[in-house]
């Protein structure tokens, strides 16, 4: 006879038993669940964690201006195009054929130029104006008119008048700290006027070249269309990247000039414009341009809470850098003081009245070599026999122990130069 108890008896227990394996079975298939999640996780941050190390170290390199080669090397202009009125964009590729090196947006590249009648070689620095490639540069260059009271226009002037396809000039290594890491997820904003924006129409691109989805604000300003680089290619970029905002000011648009098709207001880039546009003051803002785009908009940034760490400019110019002080007081002198220019036997009273000791020095008639007098070329740099300085603004390279960049520095009580 059948026993009923011990049928169900058996039920129960395989029932039991079954449910055993199926718990075994669900935990088992949940930790290899959360084994493959935290592989993927730790993957992910150790990429995340490769990228930020190499943005970093890239960063310092740059800071520190590794360069890819020391001294001169020697490149060919293989080809030159108008963008715009006394715009010109100039392609450069090595002589030596060998590939070029990464470099980082926003740098800039340092040219010695064969003056005509002139005894010395002039030494300018122009921004890249592409993203990094391994067979070329580009330098987009403006011919500059004399309207400031330094001599200008030289370096310039040769490029737009003398150099040609095929000529061969010598260049410096990319150096620069006005810098953007493409690859990071960073919100940013882009604010450039005239030919400055230049270097961040390198980052433009670099960023999306990367390929990220990362929100970009360009706020760009030029008098009208004939004035306004690289239109057609930043119009093309906006409509492919939906996470790029692009606003263009201009301040005297031509009749043909249409609002809201070629534009988006009329008037000079101002800070009120930024402000209007931007959800909030949560990024990073990159700036460069001219003296009084600086002096009234990076103050502006400072005043509205933003960080001064999230502010990078860069004063674009020659004459430009003695009025865009980082908004600090005074590092220099507080009290007069002798400065003796040793080679040149001369010493002179120190009364804080001029920007620089480049400036002091050739205003007391001393022979001072500079270049681009915005502490980027280094052939204003001098040798400290005695004392200190204070600099300005951070150099595009590191200067050795014992000298100065008179373009950029201050004394900061009595001071001997080896000039």
């Amino acid at each position: 006879m059948i026993d009923f108890t011990q049928i169900i008896g058996l039920g129960i227990g395989w029932l039991l038993v079954g449910w055993v394996s199926l718990q075994g079975v669900s935990f088992a298939w949940r930790a290899q669940q959360r084994r493959t999640r935290w592989q993927r996780e730790y993957a992910a941050e150790r990429a995340e964690f490769c990228r930020r190390m190499e943005a970093t170290a890239r960063a310092a390199r740059a800071s520190m201006a590794i360069a890819d080669w020391s001294g001169w090397r020697p490149f060919r202009v293989v080809t030159i195009v108008d963008e715009a009125c006394d715009v010109k964009s100039f392609y450069f590729a090595p002589v030596d054929g060998r590939p070029l090196s990464r470099f980082a947006p926003g740098q800039y590249l340092t040219f010695r130029l064969p003056i005509p009648g002139s005894d010395a070689p002039l030494v300018r620095c122009y921004s890249l104006s592409d993203r990094p490639r391994q067979d070329y540069y580009r330098a987009t260059i403006k011919r500059i008119g004399g309207r400031h009271e330094l001599p200008p226009g030289r370096g310039s002037s040769f490029f737009h008048d003398c150099v040609q396809v095929g000529q061969v000039l010598d260049v410096r290594a990319p150096a620069g700290t006005f810098l953007v890491d493409p690859a990071d997820a960073d919100p940013i904003v882009l604010i450039g006027a005239g030919i400055g924006i230049t270097p961040l129409v390198s980052m433009l691109e670099s960023i999306a070249h990367a390929g990220r989805r990362r929100e970009v604000y360009g706020f760009f300003g030029f008098r009208n269309s004939g004035e306004h680089p690289f239109r057609e290619r930043l119009t093309q970029i906006a409509e492919t990247h939906p996470q790029l905002h692009l606003h263009v000011s201009y301040s005297a648009p031509r009749p043909e000039d249409v609002l809201y098709r070629d534009y988006n207001d009329r008037g000079r880039m101002t800070f009120e414009r930024v402000r209007a546009v931007l959800p909030s003051n949560n990024f990073h803002f990159y700036v460069c341009g001219p003296g009084a785009l600086m002096e009234s908009l990076v103050p502006a940034l400072w005043d509205w809470g933003v960080p001064e760490s999230h502010v990078h400019f860069e004063a674009f110019g020659p004459a430009s850098v003695k009025s865009a002080k980082s908004g600090t007081a005074n590092v220099g002198a507080t009290e007069p003081c002798e400065v003796r220019f040793a080679l040149s036997n001369r010493a002179v009273m120190w009364d804080g009245s001029f920007a620089s000791l480049l400036e002091f020095g050739e205003a007391a008639g001393v022979a001072m070599p500079s270049g681009c007098r915005a502490g980027s070329c280094g052939e204003c740099m001098s040798p400290v026999r005695s004392g200190s300085v204070a600099t300005l603004k951070q150099p595009g390279f590191p200067v050795p122990a014992g000298k100065c960049l008179t373009c950029i520095s201050v004394p900061t009580g009595a001071l001997v130069l080896d000039a």
